[in-house]
């Protein structure tokens, strides 16, 4: 089959060959799409999973009751729930490309917040935006690579973001077993004021070990072009063909 398509509508009074998504961009191009795909789908699980090495520590420095803590801990899910429900409708209206921008830097944002908090508040709403941004990507991703890459590149798409997902809870539980054993050692050898101020330090370097992937994220969705399709649905033809150039 031909690697280009005849579109008469695409731009007004002229006739132009339309490459299918994937086929006449450079090979360079596709690896980098599927690698800013794998940071979302790393951030989500990171998102999910950062938590769960952080909480010990949290719980015995924060003076949170259980209450507090468990909502700390679901914030999450709350927030990806949340966003869900309206990350179809965003990417729609404002674009692929921004909110996926929108959804990195939502995450940025919310490190510092959790990292330097001192209270049920700042965390609360920290681990809110950490769901809001982690919905975002579970939608806009996977619809961004749909429209983006080649049907015979879509399936690797989608198998990198779930696969780089589940690598992000893997590294989160990592990062938390490591500071695991760093305040393991601390408590062998030191006084019990500078086991609390380490147990306090640990939990919030957990949440700043978690920001560079969001950081790479934000800035690859800022590289990268606009959907193609989104940009024909806008009417922005000569946009469109560009972004099929790629």
């Amino acid at each position: 089959m031909s690697d280009v398509e005849s579109n008469r509508n695409l731009a007004p009074g002229r006739d132009v060959a339309i490459p299918r998504p994937g086929r006449s961009r450079g090979a360079a191009y596709n690896r980098f799409l599927l690698l800013v795909a794998g940071l979302g789908g790393l951030l989500y699980g990171v998102d999910v999973g950062i938590i769960g090495g952080a909480l010990p520590y949290l719980e015995a420095t924060s003076g949170l009751n259980a209450g507090q803590l468990s909502i700390i801990v679901a914030a999450v899910l709350l927030g990806s729930v949340i966003s869900t429900l309206f990350a179809g409708l965003l990417a729609d209206w404002m674009g692929r490309k921004p909110l996926m921008v929108l959804s990195g830097f939502t995450f940025i944002v919310s490190i510092p917040m959790i990292a330097l908090a001192h209270g049920y508040g700042p965390l609360f709403l920290g681990r809110l935006l950490q769901g809001i941004s982690g919905g975002f990507i579970g939608v806009v991703v996977p619809l961004y690579l749909a429209e983006c890459l080649s049907a015979s590149s879509r399936g690797k798409g989608t198998g990198i973001f779930q696969w780089l997902l589940t690598l992000g809870i893997v590294a989160a539980a990592l990062i938390g077993i490591y500071f695991s054993y760093r305040v393991a050692d601390v408590m062998r050898v030191a006084d019990a004021a500078t086991v609390f101020a380490f147990k306090d330090q640990a939990w919030r370097r957990i949440f700043w070990v978690s920001l560079p992937p969001g950081i790479l994220f934000a800035v690859g969705a800022l590289l990268v072009g606009e959907s193609p399709r989104w940009l024909f649905r806008r009417g922005k033809k000569d946009a469109a063909y560009s972004a099929l150039l790629r």
